[in-house]
């Protein structure tokens, strides 16, 4: 008898055991709330933000503050990521609801005209233009009405942020014998006069393919099969006064800046 007394005892004990198990097995995953790196973001219009979050319920709803900014704007569950199609310049703010965590987060978002970005990375010789500097950045600005805008950056050692040194415009034009040149007319303040820059263009041949693409020119089949793309295009530029070479490199555009 006593021994029919300790197996149901330890009978029991297992059932409970398994039991608890179950329970727990029963029991619905920690759900936490989506979250992101960064609440502002600076985009280019014209093209796809892919913007990475972690975490999150899995379902989610979609608020802008300006949809006629914003544009269309999805959930890409798979990857992770928030997709951007911006629709036109100007600023507006994202409310997104993490419906299963019962919580929401709010961005902000600036979309700016697209521009191509190069870095300068090397000058030799005696560089005669005082805006552009090793470590800065030249943006040539696709707008809506195609005005060919170019804006000058520098880099701040201190808050290793690129600031704004000068405006203006540029044009690039082919010669007959396939020579290109790019004119820079530029200025710090809206109400100084425009100083007039010169640049015989060379180095990557896929850096005027990109020019000719985003800008409008049209310079037919003489840069077509120059060269096959690279991973970092490099693009150089010579003064045609005295020759001195400032050397730039293309670079990805970066939402977080």
């Amino acid at each position: 008898m006593k021994s029919l007394n300790i197996f149901t005892i330890t009978l029991l004990f297992i059932m409970s055991l398994l039991t608890i198990a179950c329970n727990d097995d029963d029991k619905e995953p920690e759900v936490f709330p989506i979250r992101f790196t960064h609440q502002d973001y600076t985009i280019l219009f014209g093209t796809t933000a892919s913007i990475d979050f972690y975490d999150g319920g899995g379902v989610y709803e979609l608020e802008a503050s300006n949809p006629d900014v914003l544009g269309k704007v999805t959930i890409d569950l798979e990857n992770h990521q928030l997709k951007v199609f911006p629709a036109s310049v100007g600023e507006s703010s994202l409310t997104i609801t993490d419906v299963n965590a019962h919580s929401s987060v709010t961005l902000r978002f600036t979309v700016e005209d697209f521009y191509l970005s190069f870095r300068i990375d090397e000058i030799t010789g005696e560089n005669t233009n005082s805006y552009l500097t090793k470590g800065g950045e030249i943006r040539f600005i696709r707008d809506e009405d195609n005005t060919k805008q170019v804006k000058i950056m520098r880099h701040n050692n201190l808050t290793h942020q690129m600031e704004y040194v000068a405006n203006g415009h540029f044009d690039i034009t082919q010669s007959s014998t396939n020579i290109f040149t790019l004119d820079m007319a530029l200025h710090s303040k809206r109400e100084e006069e425009l100083e007039a820059f010169s640049y015989t263009i060379g180095g990557d041949w896929e850096c005027l393919r990109l020019f000719e693409s985003y800008f409008g020119y049209d310079w037919g089949t003489s840069i077509a099969s120059k060269s096959l793309p690279v991973k970092q295009l490099e693009m150089t530029l010579t003064d045609t006064f005295n020759d001195c070479k400032i050397t730039c490199t293309i670079q990805p555009f970066n939402p977080n800046k």
